[in-house]
């Protein structure tokens, strides 16, 4: 699979933008509910082992990586498969003839 140098452009944006959006999602739905696990566990004085939590680098990085795969991959699939809806012919299919 080859793409013209027109095309590597707006891949890279996609590529980009994903990569934003993914931190954006691994922040707000894995970092914060974690920070406040962990702050729970801190002020009631739980005896839990959070050892298996990663680090917030770790989950940008996941989170970042995996939006940039998963935008670059809708962008491929759009160049080559593109999005059409069936339309409904109306006019074919009309039985009232009083707008004629």
């Amino acid at each position: 699979m080859r793409f013209k140098p027109e095309q590597t452009a707006p891949l890279i944006k996609s590529a980009a933008v994903g990569a934003l959006t993914g931190v954006f999602f691994s922040i707000l739905f894995v970092a914060l509910p974690g920070a406040a696990l962990i702050f729970l566990v801190g002020v009631f004085n739980l005896d839990l082992d959070l050892s298996w939590f990663p680090s917030v680098i770790t989950i940008l990085a996941l989170g970042g990586g995996g939006g940039s795969i998963f935008a670059a991959a809708l962008f491929i699939k759009d160049r080559y498969i593109p999005y059409v809806e069936q339309v409904q012919e109306f006019e074919d299919d009309s039985d009232d003839d009083r707008f004629r």
